[in-house]
Parts: C-alpha cells; structure tokens; sequence
C-alpha cells in the first residue's frame, strides 16, 4: 500500500463521508476518491449502535475504494457532540540555559507546566493546542526557539472529550475492518480545509452547521482561540418540517433540500410544492412559502445561539475577516444573506481550499471536515509515519495511547 495515501473519514449524524487523497510528489494533496452514504447509529454527533455505524462506515469507505482504486487500512476520523470541552490554560517557566537561550527542552516544560491540570478519568486529551509564547514581557510570538529571555509562558487551548464517546467511534470504525491513525476534532478539519491564512491572522469564525451538532472555532493572529459546539443542527429543521406540514421526516428532509430556503421575502409566494402525505394520505400541495416560514426561525435561531457564543468570548469585536459558514445548511439558498444581518459581519460560504485531483467532487461544504482530515494528515504525516502500510512499525497501537503522547503531536 503507498505510504503517501491518506484518508479523512467523516462521521456526521446524517452522513458518513470518506474521502481518499494522495501527497504527491509537490507535496500537495491530490483527491483521489470519495464516498458518501447516509448515517445510521448516531445522535447529535454521538455514536448509539456501534452495528449501523460500522455499517454506515464500511459503506462510505468500499464507495471510496472504488473510486480510488486502492484498498485503505487506516483512516484519520473526525469526533465531534456535546460531550465535547475547551479549556484555556497558562504554564510559565525559568528559561534553565546558562545563556539564556530557549530550546526545545524548554518549550517542553512550559507546555507541560500549562497543561498540569487534573483531567477526570472520564475524558480523554484530544489536542494541546498552543495559542502564544510571552518572552518576559514580549506577548504574541509563535514559535520561541533561539530567543533570549529569562522567563517563558505559554498560552494552551486543551480539548477533551468523553472517553465513552471515543471508544465507541474507534469501536465502530474498527469494526468496519479499520485502523483508526488519528481522531481530530471536526471543526479544526473543517477549518484547515475552508480558512485562509489570512482570514485566520485577521480573525475569523467557522460556524459547520451539520445534521446534529453546530460547531464553531475562532481564530485570532493566526493562532485558535475558541471552540464550542451546539446541539442542534440540520435534523431539527427537518423535524420541524415534518411536524408542520404533517409530513414524514424522509419527506421532509427532501422537501428541505429540494425547495428549502432560509428567507421568507425572497421566495415567490405564488409558487408550490408537493407534500407526500402520512400514513398513506394521498400527497397535497402546499405554498413553498409556508415551507419557508417554517425553516427560517429555525434557521435564525440557530445563528442567534453561535452569535452569543461569540459574543461571549469577547472575540466578536476581532474578527475583521468576519463569518465562514461550511456543513449541509450553509447550503440553504439565501443563508448567507440572513448569516450576514445576525452577525452584523461580512459572511461567505466555505468550501475546501488548496488541494489537487479530482476537486470537482469534493468541492461543497458538505466535504469540508472530510477533505479537512485529509489535510491533518498530510501535515501530521512525517511525525506520524506512514498510514496504511500494514507491516508499518511506526502506526499507533492505540488511538488512546496516541492522546496520553500529545507532546509528539505538537512538537
């Protein structure tokens, strides 16, 4: 198997999406295959039958295969759910060189100082990620080597989550017949796919809104400052929809794709749908703009809650390169337009940036934390070792044994 073979597997409350790449010689990420079926066995984000998510996974995976035309043994998967935490945490050292001078060694101890918080045993590590060193009193820099100083501080971001949660999703991937190399957070793929450098140096939010869950991330001067995540997603538009036009939720779901839109003013009033009925009812039809009326507050409130969540960080004054909507429902025709009057910021649609091959079939929001664990993997690759080589020394025994040895991940 290629070493140079990487995968990004994305399992969603409504989808299960994988989507096969190769590094080419460049060093740039070619889209080789993808696959994409519906999601069985989750709630909210969160695996509830191990069996129907197995089956989901190895679905979405023999698509990709296919298309690839290559046989996968590791992946790198995305988690995401409720059950998810952020904490902010400060570590500050003596700098232990008789010339003052930082090393890796002293990166090392102040990270480790910053992250010498109690973690309950229900949770497990996913990411130490560094915000900022502070070189006695110069805040802001990134990386410390070499400087002089007597004093080092680092400013980490540490997510956790449910340990049951993890183990479930590892379960059900390997179940499938996978190795699982890596678990990333999903809106920190989804951001590596859908941000620019500059929208990150600017300040900028990523709001995924998926099927269950809505993610956020914000960026500041270049480094992550926030996550969170909502329970509430694209499913509780579709329920909405069902339970107002008195119709089943497959219907509505489609009725939702097909004629959906996210303002009411911009939808002709004269125009109809057709609304299958329930329980063998004869099908109806309705004003599409009924459809939309009952989508938009739903819609709106789902905005309205990541808007406070922003504003309660304190960031929202600091995002000059404004909102970047990626997910499902940041298809819904006019979004952008509502998106853009609920945070009073320029808002657009994110789509995966910067790879090769066949991007044409991966170029919707609908990809981006697929293709976005693809391009982790590509950076964390060389640190990592080679993926899908079965006699592969280098892989991870355990996805668990990889969280507890952070420090390889980062430095």
């Amino acid at each position: 198997m290629d070493p140079r073979i990487v995968v990004g597997l994305d399992i969603g409350t409504t989808k299960v999406c994988a989507v096969i790449a190769k590094i080419n010689a460049m060093g740039e990420l070619e889209i080789q295959g993808m696959g994409i079926v519906p999601s069985r066995g989750l709630r909210k984000g969160v695996v509830i039958n191990i069996e129907s998510t197995a089956s989901s996974v190895s679905s979405a995976m023999e698509k990709a295969e296919i298309q690839a035309g290559v046989e996968i043994k590791g992946v790198y998967i995305g988690i995401s759910g409720g059950h998810i935490e952020g904490i902010t945490s400060k570590g500050v050292i003596a700098i232990s060189d008789k010339n003052r001078e930082i090393n890796e060694t002293d990166i090392s101890r102040a990270v480790d100082a910053a992250t010498a918080i109690v973690i309950p045993v229900d949770r497990d590590l996913l990411h130490i990620l560094p915000q900022e060193y502070i070189v006695d009193d110069q805040d802001g820099i990134k990386d410390p080597s070499g400087m002089s100083g007597t004093r080092l501080e680092v400013v980490v971001h540490i997510i956790t989550a449910a340990t049951t949660s993890v183990n479930n999703i590892l379960k059900s991937v390997n179940k499938a017949g996978f190795d699982v190399n890596d678990i990333v957070l999903e809106p920190l793929a989804s951001a590596q796919a859908t941000l620019t450098e500059e929208e990150k140096e600017l300040g900028v939010a990523l709001v995924d809104i998926g099927g269950g869950t809505t993610d956020y991330v914000i960026f500041e001067e270049g480094s992550l400052r926030h996550t969170g995540i909502l329970n509430i997603g694209g499913n509780h538009i579709t329920n909405d929809i069902a339970y107002g036009l008195k119709t089943p939720v497959n219907s509505a779901e489609e009725i939702k794709l097909k004629y959906g839109a996210a303002v009411a003013s911009f939808v002709d009033p004269l125009d109809e749908i057709e609304v299958p009925g329930l329980g063998g009812r004869p099908p109806r039809y309705e004003k599409r703009i009924n459809l939309v009326e009952i989508m938009q507050p739903r819609i709106e409130e789902i905005l309205e809650l990541v808007n406070s969540e922003i504003e309660k960080t304190g960031c929202k004054q600091f995002l000059a390169g404004g909102i970047v909507l990626t997910g499902g429902v940041a298809l819904t025709p006019y979004i952008i337009d509502l998106a853009t009057e609920v945070f009073n910021l320029p808002v657009r649609l994110g789509s995966p940036l910067g790879i090769k091959g066949l991007v044409d079939i991966v170029d919707s929001p609908i990809f981006s934390t697929a293709v976005g664990l693809t391009l982790y993997a590509q950076d964390n690759k060389p640190k990592l070792g080679p993926t899908n080589t079965k006699d592969d020394e280098k892989n991870f025994k355990s996805i668990i044994h990889r969280m507890k040895e952070w420090f390889d991940e980062f430095f």
